[in-house]
């Protein structure tokens, strides 16, 4: 099974950084690494080297990190194609479906997928163990109880037809691994929608009972489905539908998935 720790930077807009190691070949990869001096520190302290860097998409806080790493361990950059020329160093160019960190027997691996919408040269990662999707690296394109924002590069319509392809579907025990710590602040903001979403309370409340910066909850998409407003709009209730007519001020607004999501992601660009 590949051996995932996951690294809060402390940095402004609370990013993660995950290495991911394969322990027979004893290969290591970097998915988003923001501090590479934080990074190595973590590397010394397990004993590893640095063998491939992954970013997720070509925004600096996801691949400031690349020239420290590469640098120090040589490491090869993995990208989305239209990353290339983008993230510093990027060298090879990911294809859909292509398997790393691959385990001798084929029993683990990460497989690419190629999820357009926060920006058009975004890559996720589903770790596949025994042959069923475990968990998923999902850098801006889901966060805890939210999605990305498409106001750099993006577009919300498409970014809709990717949660709706790749991540509605999701075996509910998938683990959720997002690119940033947006938990307690979504909530709020889901909560600011459907006020009535006791799920939403609850998750707001085991969130706050945490640790500040210390603990993170590692949420599965069944949880998600329950508090993510971008995963209730596939079976919308009425609550939900009237909170997103009240804040758009919009009483006819549609209550299909595709417009719901769309508004919704307006009304948090604005919150």
């Amino acid at each position: 099974m590949l051996e995932v720790l996951r690294i809060y930077t402390d940095s402004p807009l609370r990013n993660f950084t995950y290495l991911v190691r394969e322990p027979n070949s004893k290969k290591t990869l970097s998915i988003d690494p923001y501090d590479p001096d934080q990074i190595s520190q973590v590397l010394e302290n397990k004993s590893w080297s640095l063998d491939y860097i992954l970013n997720t998409h070509e925004h600096n806080d996801h691949t400031c990190g690349n020239d420290g790493l590469v640098s120090k361990y040589k490491a090869k950059v993995l990208a989305h194609p239209a990353g290339l020329g983008k993230i510093p160093h990027a060298s090879h160019s990911l294809e859909e479906g292509e398997k790393i960190l691959e385990s001798p027997d084929g029993n683990s691996y990460l497989k690419v997928i190629y999820t357009p919408g926060h920006t058009f040269a975004h890559v996720c990662l589903l770790q596949i163990e025994n042959g069923s999707p475990y968990a998923v690296f999902t850098g801006d394109t889901i966060f805890n109880s939210g999605v990305g924002n498409c106001t750099r590069g993006g577009d919300p319509k498409t970014l809709y037809g990717t949660v709706l392809k790749e991540f509605q579907n999701l075996p509910g025990n998938v683990r959720l691994y997002p690119g940033h710590d947006y938990l307690k602040n979504n909530l709020k903001f889901s909560l600011s929608i459907d006020p009535k979403n006791e799920e939403a309370a609850k998750a707001l409340s085991k969130a706050e009972g945490m640790k500040e910066d210390q603990e993170f909850w590692t949420t599965n998409f069944s949880e998600e489905r329950t508090f993510n407003p971008f995963f209730l709009i596939f079976d919308p209730k009425e609550n939900l539908v009237s909170g997103i007519r009240n804040k758009m001020q919009n009483q006819s607004l549609a209550s299909d998935p595709q417009t719901l999501f769309i508004a919704l992601r307006s009304l948090r660009d604005k919150w």
